[in-house]
């Protein structure tokens, strides 16, 4: 018997909950990604084949209401009502269920037949608490099962429920709760529901849902009814009933959320059992520390510099066998190919330029490790938690923080992307701002190399938590330059679910610090490679006429004029002079264009061309290099950290800004403008103190 498409059922919860894990485990490879038509969210579909029936599977994005608040939330609700699934399959966190119970709420007015699960149920045991699921599917009217998603418990449950309820049509006779509104609102939702059923226009939608969502002034379906047949009459009754409501009630829209709430309440305390009493929450005692007023900041700062302190420490005696590695081949390379043009593409143009990078890989991988352990002990959710009133003082939404760290040694562009959650536009705007700002992935080589080379190892660590504060300040400060300018307004509510403390396994660690560590090297390979190649090329040609008897040196001091890259990079000069930097730092800079990381494989490249001499390591030529000194170290620095950033990162700022070149233009010269301002404080005024000169 042949399989058929028979079953579409949508995933449906809370963002954090463990959906994703779910849907992985429901579907397993068999999956799509893309985005959903017109707007910028994820969309994840799957087929699984189960007992000669195929279902398919669509996880929403992760929200918290059915609301207007967020581009998630209008993508997951639109969907919902468009395409009407068969089955909703509703992921609610255990351990936090009256939270999770207020999208439950929502979905059921939409008259779709739902599935329960429960996730996070281990955690709610060793809680002392367990979840009565036969009572539980009493009180709501569907069928509730228990899972662990990350040990795939309770799939094959699940699937049975689906293809036997589908077969013998239980889904159209499922009774699910209904939400006791009260006398008065009731009374103006069935006015309404008469006046919505008479739109031909407005048919698709569940009546109930739009009476309730207009009384509540969701500005999207208040469009939509607005321009509906019969929408003249449903608002005017709107009005009327706003009337009504106002002398009975305080606030229309919170009694309706608290009325949702005091249900999710009331469920809770009936189908959540005590088994044992819990001697000891970790979670409370450590957050008592972590989240307590005037510990909380220097808790934060402590967790940063740990991080940077075990990553400089674990990382440098690794570095220092890539640089060897790199070394060793490029010197036994030279003594195989022909001196010539070939073999200064390779020695001097490929490996000098692909090594400047890749031996700083074992510090990536170990930064990543690092804060793989505090995000899967829950401790990152609580940075967002503290930071929040600080950002909001800069104009910045507490969300904003976790694009931020995921920029924070990542890369840009998932920062960028991570602004969908946001649920206004101007907190996604002012955020993707700000992004760029960090010390990125990309970043983070080249402030090894320069720090490295210039600072002492016991000032290293210090200098680079210096920087990493630097790049917040730098970003917290243009937030609020645009929030009390161009992208003035209020910052919308903050929520975030703190999940309890639990420690992380070693396989997940690693795994995670792999994942983010390949994703760097198949990024920055093939560019590096290619772009070390055109640096060899424009740094070597055209050939200028020298005279033999010269020095090597000097010969290739004269080659640098003539060639390419030196015309450039003197036509550009003038402007970076009073910043303290060169032609050759000119040409460094634009290749940074392309990708940060290019900053130190070009500098590679232009030193192996300069200096035959492959017993010196990188560091060891800058430092010898009389152009270099500690304050134009540092000036740089400040320069690569403010200055537009990659083009990548640029070009996905333009489509998440729905293609505005306004905002691109303000990004890519306001930075640079910006970059040149603070670099040339710093370097005139550390001239003028003489520091680090």
């Amino acid at each position: 018997m042949t399989t058929k498409k028979l079953i579409q059922v949508a995933i449906a919860g809370n963002p954090n909950i463990g959906k994703s894990t779910f849907f992985n485990n429901l579907t397993g490879s068999g999956q799509d990604v893309g985005n959903y038509p017109g707007v910028t969210v994820e969309k994840k579909e799957g087929l699984r084949k189960y007992k000669n029936i195929e279902i398919n599977f669509i996880d929403l994005p992760g929200i918290y209401s059915l609301s207007a608040f967020s581009e998630d939330e209008v993508v997951a609700r639109n969907f919902l009502i468009e395409n009407k699934p068969d089955v909703i399959i509703n992921v609610i966190d255990a351990s936090n269920m009256e939270r999770n119970l207020y999208l439950f709420t929502q979905i059921t007015e939409l008259n779709i037949p739902i599935i329960v699960v429960l996730s996070m149920s281990d955690i709610l045991k060793s809680q002392g608490k367990v979840v009565d699921t036969k009572e539980m599917e009493a009180q709501l009217g569907v069928p509730v099962f228990n899972t662990i998603a990350n040990k795939s418990t309770g799939i094959d449950k699940i699937l049975d429920c689906l293809v036997s309820y589908s077969k013998n049509n239980k889904f159209k006779n499922q009774t699910r709760a209904k939400i006791d509104y009260g006398k008065d609102i009731k009374t103006e939702i069935n006015k309404l529901d008469i006046l919505i059923l008479k739109s031909k226009n407005l048919s698709k939608f569940p009546s109930e849902w739009l009476s309730i969502k207009l009384l509540s002034n969701d500005p999207l379906v208040l469009q939509i009814v607005s321009k509906a047949d019969n929408g003249t009459n449903i608002l005017k009754q709107l009005k009327q009933s706003q009337v009504h409501l106002k002398e009975h009630l305080k606030k229309l829209e919170t009694d309706l959320i608290n009325i949702r709430y005091k249900f999710a309440n009331s469920i809770v305390k009936i189908v959540i059992k005590k088994v044992y009493t819990q001697k000891v929450d970790i979670s409370e005692i450590i957050d008592t520390f972590v989240l307590n007023k005037y510990l909380s900041i220097p808790v934060f700062a402590l967790v940063v510099y740990i991080i940077f302190k075990f990553t400089f420490s674990f990382s440098m005696p690794f570095i220092k066998i890539f640089e060897l590695f790199f070394n060793k081949f490029g010197q036994l390379i030279a003594t195989i190919i022909p001196q010539g043009p070939i073999e200064s593409l390779i020695v001097d143009g490929i490996i000098g330029g692909i090594s400047g990078v890749f031996k700083f890989f074992p510090l990536i991988l170990f930064m990543f490790l690092a804060i793989a352990f505090f995000e899967d002990s829950g401790y990152v959710a609580r940075m967002a938690f503290v930071m929040d009133k600080i950002m909001n003082k800069f104009g910045l939404h507490g969300k904003s923080f976790l694009p931020l760290m995921l920029s924070t040694n990542g890369c840009a562009v998932p920062g960028i992307l991570a602004t969908r959650t946001l649920d206004s536009k101007r907190d996604k705007l002012i955020t993707m701002f700000v992004v760029p700002f960090m010390v990125c992935g990309a970043k983070l080589p080249v402030f090894a190399l320069i720090i490295e080379t210039f600072f002492s190892v016991k000032h290293q660590t210090g200098i680079m938590f210096i920087m990493y504060l630097l790049s917040m300040a730098i970003a917290l400060g243009v937030a609020k330059l645009l929030s009390k300018t161009i992208l003035n307004g209020e910052i919308s509510h903050f929520i975030m679910e703190l999940p309890p403390y639990h420690l992380p396994t070693l396989k997940r660690l690693f795994l995670k610090m792999w994942e983010r560590g390949w994703l760097y090297i198949h990024k920055t390979g093939t560019v590096i490679l290619l772009t070390s190649m055109v640096v060899w090329f424009v740094f070597e040609y055209p050939k200028a006429s020298v005279n033999e008897n010269l020095s090597q040196s000097e010969q290739a001091t004269i080659q640098l004029k003539h060639s390419l890259a030196g015309k450039i990079g003197k036509y550009f000069e003038p402007a970076f002079k009073p910043i303290g930097m060169d032609g050759n730092n000119v040409i460094v800079l634009l290749t940074g264009l392309i990708g940060k990381e290019l900053i130190v494989s070009t500098l590679g490249t232009i030193y192996a061309i300069e200096d035959n001499d492959n017993h010196q390591s990188l560091k060891e030529k800058i430092a010898s290099d009389k152009n270099w000194s500690p304050l134009k170290g540092i000036t740089f620095l400040i320069f690569c950290l403010i200055y537009m950033p990659c083009i990548v990162s640029v070009s996905v700022f333009f489509k998440e800004t729905d293609s505005s070149f306004k905002w691109l233009i303000l990004l890519v010269i306001g930075n640079t403008i910006l970059a040149w301002i603070a670099s040339f404080i710093v370097f005139q005024l550390g001239t003028f103190l003489n520091l680090g000169a």
